[in-house]
């Protein structure tokens, strides 16, 4: 974590503050070879609950514009974020979406959620437009295609989603989620080729056009991540979105690449803001 923070100061897009326990801090940094002095460190006690409440109160005073969770828990890190008494929260629920960058491919796709909201509700689906909106703007897009995915290109009674979608797409045309192209229920194949579009029939100014996907659930969201990374390969950079300032909350797992990737992610939120 404290290379990712130390080569993104490096790169010139981060200007991290380090927020724990400073003593085991400095002693891992020194045992692992890095140089943190010219880096500020925020002494909290040996609790990562503590640490996490120190990183929301320097967020809400302005001192830091993001968070970037290092070895805390998503819980740790969030949790003071939404509390009540934290100054962060905004009217909107918080939500995630990942930044995919395709090899070949001439512009990414934002996917939202595959990380936070399991079985979200029509006005959590609504939060997650909107948040997911506002990120595909900061990342340059100045109308954003969105699609809301199902199993069906349109409504139908097995798959409740579909109904929310068409909910969803109504708002749209009453002017909620302005800025944006808002189009569904529709099949993946559908949101991403407008020949698989044209031939069932279905006239989209998104298909084949999209900018965002917005899936019906964590679970199905998931597998069209992990389905177009296989396929595709590349990478897909995250960011929560809703509090009021950016949080990156990487994988266990994710590497180097992917976290300076979020970075930048929350960078370019924070310069939209």
């Amino acid at each position: 974590r404290k290379r990712a923070a130390l080569a993104g100061a490096f790169a010139g897009y981060l200007d991290p503050t380090l927020v724990g326990p400073e003593a085991r801090i400095r002693d891992l940094a020194d045992r692992s070879g890095l140089d943190i002095s010219r880096l500020p460190v925020v002494d909290t006690a040996d609790d990562p609950r503590e640490a996490g409440v120190r990183a929301a109160e320097l967020a809400r005073s302005g001192r830091v514009a993001g968070l970037v969770r290092g070895k805390l828990t998503n819980e740790e890190l969030l949790a003071p974020v939404v509390a009540a008494e934290s100054g962060l929260r905004t009217e909107r629920r918080l939500s995630h979406a990942f930044f995919l960058d395709w090899p070949e491919q001439p512009r990414g796709l934002v996917l939202a959620d595959a990380h936070m909201n399991v079985a979200p509700n029509l006005a959590a689906k609504r939060d997650i437009v909107q948040n997911t909106i506002q990120l595909a703007i900061a990342l340059g897009i100045p109308t954003p295609n969105v699609a809301l995915l199902a199993a069906m290109d349109g409504p139908a009674p097995a798959f409740p989603s579909t109904a929310d979608a068409v909910a969803l797409k109504a708002m749209a045309m009453q002017g909620m989620f302005r800025g944006a192209v808002v189009e569904g229920p529709l099949a993946p194949d559908s949101a991403l080729s407008a020949e698989t579009a044209l031939v069932r029939g279905i006239k989209s100014e998104v298909a084949g056009h999209v900018d965002v996907l917005i899936g019906p659930s964590r679970e199905s969201a998931l597998m069209v991540l992990r389905t177009m990374l296989a396929m595709g390969g590349g990478l897909a950079a995250g960011i929560v979105l809703g509090a009021r300032v950016p949080i990156v909350a990487p994988g266990r797992h994710d590497s180097m690449e992917v976290r300076m990737a979020s970075c930048v992610l929350a960078s370019l939120v924070i310069d939209t803001d």
